[in-house]
């Protein structure tokens, strides 16, 4: 099938090639000139394990191009996927501009039925804001919301576990179905629905994923006062069959580009709806506390330090990628540098121009490597749990401390271990 992916970010490149991987025609296009370069030259702009290999791969077999053209890209496919970004207003609602203008854009371009899937996050009667642009062209809308994790999202792609279709009528339903046959071979991963059930199954799968997180950060709040530890209360409750194990891990809390903002705006569109969003208002207010409670631990470890120094290992949000949306990292940097703390990171794959780009009170400078930010570091504390990070050699960190706290922002480090070293360790919820 002919595809055209309007947007080469995050999810529209991602969706591109694992298209093109399957044998389906797709062009990419972006109005970021520098980023169609990079891509028309073999560079991805952001780090994603396995994709470069899954565009190159694409590249060369002439199935995935990329073009900067709308015309090009209206005119390539039978279908249209929308990809492009929704991000959050100040009040927390959904900034619709730039799904609204590729919707006008492609409309102008128009010589050929078309099929327009949305894959962007978008609040439910978004895809009756499309219908209604497309009115009077043989364009119907799909809502196809995507499920990419950061860090695997190659492997979601290719490998989804479900395939939410929110359309009108069986002809969208089989096309639908066609354009997904490679990747439902083992069984019918399609789930079909109305385009706003397919609209709030996003937000729903994110809020409950999301209040999982909030509710054991609570929870492992009271197991410090009551002397439990939440990771024996989190495998006690994980063994349980109604709960299951993922996402009960407490720690500093979540961030990146999906939760936050999908959560805000869940809480936005209830209220325009007359309902007051108290538990998406209490899991946002819950995971900011988190910072709260790490900062805390930091300024009484470091109250009879002059020029106190911390080294945070981990700026993106998660292992797996360069994504500092929303990142827990830069936002405890920001209060610990506010306290006029020197603040040292380091990370694997982010930039020093990707902590310049945000606004910190003072700069914060990223160290070649764990260690090197560590040496002469009053504190240390591990926000990302990459994986090189999960089992230092706590003794030679020791050696280059000036003073002897280490705080496991996600609960990965063996306390036992950590305090045989001859190092203070604060955990979540640990006890």
């Amino acid at each position: 099938m002919n595809i055209s992916v309007f947007g080469a970010g995050y999810v529209g490149l991602v969706t591109a090639a694992c298209f093109a991987e399957v044998g389906h025609h797709v062009v990419c296009c972006d109005h970021d000139d520098t980023k169609i370069q990079a891509l028309l030259s073999g560079r991805v702009p952001f780090y994603e394990p396995g994709l470069s290999e899954l565009v190159a791969n694409g590249a060369a077999s002439g199935r995935l191009e990329f073009t900067r053209n709308v015309g090009e890209a209206v005119n390539h496919g039978r279908m249209a996927v929308l990809a492009v970004g929704t991000p959050s207003l100040a009040d927390g609602s959904t900034d619709l501009s730039q799904i609204l203008a590729v919707a006008r854009e492609i409309r102008a371009y128009l010589t050929q039925p078309l099929t327009v899937l949305i894959k962007s996050t978008v609040p439910v009667g978004t895809n009756a804001k499309l219908t209604e642009i497309f009115g009077g062209t043989d364009t119907s809308v799909v809502s196809n919301p995507e499920f990419l994790k950061e860090g695997s999202a190659v492997s979601d792609g290719l490998k989804p576990d479900r395939i939410i279709v929110g359309a009108r009528s069986t002809a969208e339903r089989e096309l639908l179905r066609e354009l997904y046959e490679p990747f439902s071979r083992n069984h019918d991963k399609i789930i079909f629905m109305t385009p706003e059930s397919a609209e709030l199954v996003k937000y729903g799968a994110n809020a409950m994923l999301a209040t999982r997180i909030s509710f054991m950060n609570e929870l492992a709040e009271y197991a410090t006062h009551v002397g439990a530890d939440i990771e024996d209360v989190r495998k006690g409750m994980g063994a349980d069959s109604r709960i299951g194990s993922s996402f009960l891990y407490a720690g500093i809390g979540f961030g990146g580009s999906c939760f936050p903002k999908d959560l805000r705006s869940l809480g936005a569109q209830m209220q325009l709806n007359g309902i007051v969003p108290n538990l998406v208002d209490a899991v946002i207010a819950r995971n900011d506390r988190q910072i709260d409670i790490i900062d805390g631990q930091i300024r009484r470890a470091v109250l009879n330090e002059r020029a106190p120094v911390v080294a945070v290992w981990g700026v993106a949000f998660k292992p797996g990628t360069d994504d500092i949306r929303e990142a827990p990292a830069l936002k405890l940097a920001s209060r610990l540098s506010s306290a006029g703390m020197e603040v040292r990171l380091a990370d694997p794959v982010v930039t020093q121009a990707q902590i310049d780009s945000v606004s910190l009170p003072q700069s914060a400078t990223l160290y070649g490597d764990e260690f090197a930010a560590s040496r002469g570091a009053d504190v240390v504390v591990l926000v990302t749990e990459w994986r090189q990070y999960r089992s230092p050699n706590f003794e030679a960190l020791r050696e280059v401390m000036r003073g002897r706290v280490v705080v496991d922002g996600r609960n990965q480090w063996n306390k036992r271990q950590v305090a045989s070293a001859g190092l203070d360790y604060f955990g979540i919820g640990r006890n």
